[in-house]
Parts: structure tokens; sequence; C-alpha cells
């Protein structure tokens, strides 16, 4: 299903009502249209090579959107569920556990701004937030008026000391240890070393600009994010295009390639990009309109 058709189908799902309702900045075609994409972006392949959709989704907004939305917070959040599980079951994702969104009030957020993180979770009860730098959680509840709260006082028992007995300290007389000669030599056939350690796969990218950037061990993010490993200033370059993961160890160690969903795609030696792609020496890369070369020592 093409995500301009499903975006649409997000727009008449949350939009209608919600849009002529909110108060808040922040629109709720413009949550739905971010959280299918974040969908596309942290999907995951299992071991079978399926597609794997996370199914945890945590909305951060300021606290004064959060406050305009209201009433309408509930049914919002439910109509998100349900464009997250048909988008889901459109590509042909899967869900390890059951669709969860939540809003979380981030104070470090300006008024208009939000932003989507998403996760995959087995089984989750509940939506566990994404880390962020300064959160404040309110309550959906306000206590009803006209009930007091109730303080349960705690009582501390009283802590027994017992007496300090002195125990006079007794010095162990000193014992001299002799020292033991080296064992003389048996003969025979001496042990054979240990093996030596397989050698580390060194790995490069050489880009078109004539720069070479090594590879290290684990995963290697590229895209227009300056918080990516390779960040590229290439306008067909997505935010989070691309992942380069090393798998394997010592000699069967290999590189491989994920496009992370990216608007232009990446091409291998002229290919496009599906899933993991294992990368062999002097393998042409284009990501986006951004060209490089694989290269192994």
């Amino acid at each position: 299903m093409q995500l301009q058709s499903f975006e649409q189908g997000v727009e008449r799902m949350v939009g209608g009502v919600f849009q002529r309702a909110f108060k808040s900045s922040v629109r709720p075609i413009h949550i739905g249209r971010k959280l299918i994409r974040e969908i596309d972006a942290q999907r995951t392949l299992d071991a079978a090579g399926k597609a794997v959709a996370p199914n945890v989704f945590v909305v951060h907004v300021n606290e004064k959107d959060r406050a305009a939305f209201g009433d309408l917070e509930k049914p919002l959040l439910a109509e998100l569920v349900g464009a997250a599980e048909e988008y889901a079951k459109s590509e042909q994702y899967q869900l390890l556990g059951e669709v969860k969104v939540s809003l979380l009030t981030d104070a470090a957020l300006k008024a208009g701004r939000f932003e989507v993180h998403a996760s995959v979770s087995a089984g989750a009860s509940e939506p566990a937030p994404v880390a962020a730098p300064v959160v404040v959680e309110h309550s959906d509840e306000p206590p009803a008026a006209g009930i007091p709260s109730l303080e349960v006082p705690v009582v501390v028992p009283p802590v027994v000391v017992p007496p300090v007995i002195a125990v006079p300290t007794i010095t162990p007389p000193t014992i001299a240890t002799p020292s033991i000669p080296p064992l003389p030599s048996l003969g025979g056939t001496p042990s054979a070393p240990a093996p030596a350690a397989a050698p580390m796969l060194k790995a490069t990218l050489a880009m078109a600009d004539g720069s070479r950037i090594a590879l290290r061990p684990g995963v290697v993010s590229v895209g227009r994010s300056a918080e990516s490993t390779i960040p590229l200033n290439d306008t067909n370059v997505s935010r989070r295009h691309a992942e380069l993961r090393l798998r394997g160890e010592g000699a069967d160690a290999v590189w491989v390639l994920v496009d992370l969903g990216s608007t232009n795609g990446t091409l291998i030696n002229g290919v496009k990009v599906n899933g993991e792609q294992v990368l062999r020496k002097n393998d042409a890369i284009v990501f986006g309109a951004t060209k490089a070369r694989y290269e192994v020592a």
C-alpha cells in the first residue's frame, strides 16, 4: 500500500471532527502521519527475514498542547491505534504484541512541536516511554473535588543497639615461608602454544569526495541527520537512510547493508537493497545520490 494513499486514509481517520475540535497547535493528522512514518523507519527483520513493525508508540508533546486536547485525548489515542494496526496489516508487517499509543508531557519541547518514539515490545501491557532529556508527567485523571487525600502515618519501631563488648586482638605469630625452588625440566614434548586469535575484519567506505571512513564493529548509521555515524549533506538522502551492521566474528565476520525505508532508496551495484544485503569487496554503493565503494583490507 503506497504511503501517500495511506496518509489520506489516516487523514480521514484522525482528521474530520478532531481537526475542527482540537484547539492545540499540534494537529492529529500530523501525529498520524509521523506515527506511520516511524513504523517504516523502525521496522526490523526477524530470523526468517520477515518485517517486524514497532507496536509501542509514545507521543511527546508540550504541556500546553496536551492540555488543549482535553476530553478528546482518549478518542485520539484510540484512532491512532487503529491507524497503526491498519497500516501494519496493509504492509504485511508482523506485530509481536498489542499496539499501544500514549501521550507524554515533555517540558523540553516548545508549543506546537511534538515527537513520536516507536519500539517493539512483545506482549507489552503498557507502552514504555522512550527516554527524553527532561520529562514531566501528569496524571490523566485529576483528583475528585471535595475529597481530601488521606495520609497514613508510618510508625517506625525504635532501634535497639546491643552493647559493644570489647574483644582483645590476638596477633598470630609470624611464620617464615620457605622459598620453593623451580621444578626441574621433565623433558618430553612441550605443550603447544594457544592458537592466535583470528584477525578482525578491516573494512572501509571510500566516498566520492576522496575521503575514507573506517567501519568500526557494531552498527554504523548513514543519513542526513547530524546524529548519524556517517552524516551526508545530500537532499536525496533521508535523515535515517541506512545502516551497516557487522555480523559474525573473526574470519566469518561480514558487513551487511540495510535500507531503513529511505525515500530514494539504497543501491548496491545498481540493484535496490531490500532487507539485509551482504557486502562484497569493491561493491559500488549509492545512498540517494551519494556514491561510495566498499573496500576490505
